[in-house]
């Protein structure tokens, strides 16, 4: 092949397999690493997050629980009107809250039934009173509560003495503490997390690094016999077959190497068979156009006032079935029709050699061309050709065209019909003749056929077919059968122009297609008719008065 018609090579292969190696190895590594450093801040920020919440909601349970406390106590006080001892009481609990190192309590604050503050601790906003009570309305269902700021909260208590409000609690929560403490945790959190993310770089640049190398030996592994496999299909597409790759790996490169070799020898193979096959084809191809050049012309024949037309189209490339006819003198016709078992190039061979033997008797004399004669003919003539068995069936006809008369031989072809004319050029009622007889050619009986003979009249048409037309197959098995084939007769008008008859003809090979719905024909077809067709007058009186 020319350099300039080479395909030229890009990349190669291995190179790019290396690549992709080298890309997947480096993707999945920085992506389970980023994935996994997300996972580690995730889960340390959700753990601060539920301490939080955890312990906002202690706060509140605990603040809830002093408030209650804190409002039960100053109602002893308050009820008894001791507004002195109101205040100790406060002074107490902020004591014990800075005691305990909690530093929750901003302030406490304790108003009398008229709204009058009896009591607070330092930093108690007793300005500030109606916008408070805006946050936290008074209610005797228990403490309520509001949040002020980000980490400070307003408790709000009634202090009941029996039924009776005497007093109100006021309070003021702070979780300053429990953020700082979550503050330094998260920072804790940050550093561990910053910590497990640098091991998780250095594990992934240990695997990347692994990898990278894992794919860079995987990738020269292949190359060198990649290259090879490379060479060989090069040598296959420039037609030398005969060089083989080495076979010696067991992996898949391997086995493509085997395949390689395997695949050159069918190829060099497959030439030889194509040469023949093409030869064959060249071959089939001539007998076909041999085969067709012996049957007459698909176009309408006249002979005095005997019009006939056919069609015959083998299954395969050659077929078994034929036909013909000859004009005689006196207005006469011989009109011969054969079926070959089954179809190919033997049966061909055996319709060629039929055909040849009516040609060869009239070539002797004209006067033998009758049908029994044609029949004993053609029997004669296959009898004992090949060393198949190949029979035949076949009808021959002579055709009067002074009297309309018709005789007939049949060695076990189809019965054929003649359909009548009415009046309007309309076919009518078909008429079968039934004349059968065993097939030609029999090797081990005795040539068996059937004569006869009727007389047409005026406008008849005489049908004549091979079995490979009622025997047309469709989709589901059915049989086109003779009562479709004279159904697609009957009623036809036959009119006097020189197309009638090909049309007629053209209609019955349409409706057996459309009846097939695509499948394939499997026999031979053949197909002729035959009009009886004087004028109307003058050779018509003659007809009847012979008749």
């Amino acid at each position: 092949m020319p350099t300039s018609e080479r395909t030229r090579a890009g990349i190669p292969l291995s190179v790019k397999l290396i690549a992709a190696t080298l890309v997947v190895v480096v993707v999945g590594v920085t992506a389970s690493t980023y994935f996994a450093r997300r996972a580690i801040t995730e889960l340390a920020t959700a753990h601060v997050k539920d301490r939080s919440d955890e312990g906002r909601r202690a706060i509140a349970r605990e603040a809830d629980l002093l408030a209650e406390k804190v409002a039960a106590t100053e109602a002893y006080a308050l009820g008894n009107n001791s507004s002195a001892e109101v205040q100790p009481l406060l002074d107490a609990v902020m004591k014990d809250d800075r005691a305990s190192g909690d530093d929750r309590l901003e302030w406490l604050m304790v108003s009398d039934a008229s709204g009058q503050v009896v009591a607070k601790t330092a930093g108690a906003p007793v300005d500030r009173i109606a916008e408070l009570d805006k946050l936290v309305p008074g209610t005797q269902a228990g403490v309520v509560h509001a949040q002020l700021a980000p980490s400070e909260f307003l408790y709000r208590a009634p202090i009941m003495t029996g039924a009776s409000q005497v007093g109100t609690l006021r309070m003021a929560v702070s979780t300053r503490r429990l953020d700082d403490r979550l503050t330094a945790a998260l920072a804790n959190a940050d550093d561990q997390a910053a910590a497990a993310r640098a091991k998780l770089w250095l594990v992934a640049g240990v695997l990347l690094t692994i990898g990278i190398v894992l794919a860079l030996l995987f990738g020269l592994s292949i190359a060198r016999p990649l290259r090879a496999l490379t060479a060989q299909a090069g040598r296959i597409a420039s037609g030398d077959l005969r060089q083989r790759v080495a076979e010696d790996r067991r992996d898949e490169i391997g086995v493509l190497a085997r395949n390689f070799n395997a695949m050159a020898q069918s190829l060099s193979e497959l030439l030889v068979h194509r040469e023949e096959k093409a030869s064959l084809e060249r071959e089939m191809s001539l007998a076909r156009s041999v085969q067709q050049s012996m049957l007459p012309p698909p176009d309408l024949v006249e002979h005095g006032v005997l019009k006939v037309i056919g069609h015959c189209a083998p299954a395969a490339a050659c077929g078994g079935d034929w036909w013909t006819f000859r004009k005689l003198s006196g207005g006469k016709m011989l009109l011969v029709v054969g079926d070959a078992t089954g179809h190919g190039v033997h049966s061909a061979m055996i319709a060629g050699t039929a055909r040849g033997a009516v040609e060869a008797l009239a070539e002797v004399d004209e006067r033998l061309l009758t049908p029994g004669q044609v029949l004993k003919a053609i029997d004669s003539a296959i009898r004992n050709v090949g060393d198949h068995h190949v029979m035949m069936t076949a009808f021959a006809a002579s055709f009067d065209s002074a009297t309309g008369e018709l005789v007939y031989a049949n060695a076990g072809q189809n019965f054929p019909y003649v359909m009548r004319m009415g009046p309007d050029r309309t076919l009518e009622d078909a008429t079968i003749i039934a004349a059968s007889g065993n097939p030609l050619g029999d090797r081990h009986s005795a040539m068996d056929v059937r004569h006869g003979q009727t007389r047409m009249h005026p406008g008849d048409l005489f049908v004549c077919f091979t079995d490979g037309l009622v025997e047309r197959q469709n989709k589901t098995g059915k049989l086109f059968g003779d009562r479709r084939l004279r159904g697609a007769l009957h009623g036809s008008i036959v009119d006097t122009d020189g197309d009638a008859l090909a049309r007629l003809r053209d209609k019955v090979l349409a409706v057996s297609e459309r009846f097939a719905e695509g499948v394939q024909a499997e026999d031979d077809i053949t197909f002729v008719l035959c009009q009886f067709d004087p004028p109307a007058t003058g050779q018509v009186a003659r007809v009847e008065a012979a008749s």
